[in-house]
C-alpha cells in the first residue's frame, strides 16, 4: 500500500492529532486480529477475551523503542503477551465523522490491556510542531492527522496524514 507523501501540511487547525505509535497496525474484526495486509494474528487467548464485538482499528504496541522486542514475541508461537496492549485509534465504521466515531470509542467497554488513544484538536500548525518535537524528544515517532469531519478510510489519504519530519536526538543513539 502506498501511503500519502505531501511537501507542505495544509492549514491544520481544527484537524485531530495523535501520536504515531511505532506497532503493529491491526484491525480487530469483532472476531480476530487482522494485519493492514489481511495476515489473521494469533495473540493468546486471554488477549482476545472480552474484546468487543465491534470493528477497532489500532496498533498493537510495548511502548515507545521497544518494537523489535514485540515483532519478537508476536513471532513466538505462545509467546508471552504479557507486556503488550492494543491502542485503539479509531472505530472502523464507514460514513461517520471522527469525532462521532471517537465519542462512541469511549463508550465501549473494553479490556484492561486495550486502551484509547489520545487525540487533541489542533489550534494551529504551531501547535502541531510542538507536539511532534515533545513526542520525538521524548523516543516518539511522529504524530498522524485527521481532518475534522473525515470518514473512515482505513488507509492514509489526504484526510489522514502521518507526520514524521523530525528525528531524534542522535547523541541518545550513540554509543
Amino acid at each position: 500500500m502506498k501511503l500519502n507523501v505531501i511537501d507542505e501540511l495544509p492549514n491544520c487547525t481544527g484537524w485531530l492529532a495523535s501520536e504515531k505509535l511505532d506497532g503493529v497496525r491491526a484491525i480487530w474484526t469483532g472476531e480476530c486480529f487482522i494485519t493492514r495486509q489481511g495476515k489473521m494474528l494469533k495473540p493468546p487467548t486471554w488477549f482476545t477475551a472480552k474484546m468487543p464485538s465491534v470493528r477497532l482499528d489500532g496498533e498493537i504496541y510495548m511502548g515507545r523503542g521497544r518494537f523489535n522486542e514485540l515483532q519478537r514475541a508476536m513471532q513466538i508461537k505462545g509467546g508471552d503477551w504479557s507486556g503488550i496492549e492494543y491502542h485503539v485509534f479509531d472505530l472502523a465504521e464507514l460514513r461517520t465523522p471522527i469525532e462521532a466515531r471517537l465519542q462512541k470509542l469511549k463508550s465501549i467497554k473494553l479490556p484492561s490491556h486495550v486502551k484509547l488513544v489520545s487525540h487533541v484538536v489542533l489550534s494551529s500548525n504551531r501547535e502541531l510542531d510542538e507536539m511532534e518535537k515533545a513526542i520525538v524528544d521524548g523516543g516518539g515517532e511522529g504524530v498522524v492527522i485527521r481532518a475534522a469531519g473525515s470518514s473512515y478510510k482505513g488507509v492514509f489519504d489526504y484526510n489522514m496524514v502521518k507526520v514524521k519530519r523530525l528525528f531524534p536526538d542522535l547523541e541518545r543513539w550513540q554509543g
